[in-house]
């Protein structure tokens, strides 16, 4: 195996950006305190990116997906664990890709 300079130059390139990206966001956050609406918001920004994440892929499964989806989102109501909401989610994949 022979270690190539480019490939090995545009991983170190990569991370460097993206520890600059997010040292930035820190730093900034340090520097100037965002309003309220920006704390709300960065507050409830992981279930909306679980949303867009999984989305397509429900959307793809048909009925199947819709049925697992409203399973997710009882079991997200009920326990308020989102990890309770992603085994239940699974669970519920797995056990109507058994039925339907």
């Amino acid at each position: 195996m022979t270690l190539r300079l480019d490939v090995l130059l545009a991983i170190l390139g990569m991370a460097l950006a993206t520890y600059l990206c997010r040292a930035g966001g820190y730093a900034l956050f340090r520097a100037f305190r965002p309003p309220r609406y920006v704390e709300v918001t960065l507050q409830h920004l992981p279930g909306p990116l679980f949303v867009a994440y999984v989305a397509p892929t429900l959307a793809s499964q048909g009925a199947k997906g819709f049925l697992a989806a409203v399973v997710v989102v009882a079991a997200q109501a009920v326990t308020g664990s989102l990890v309770a909401a992603i085994l239940a989610g699974v669970a519920a994949m797995w056990g109507l890709g058994l039925v339907i």
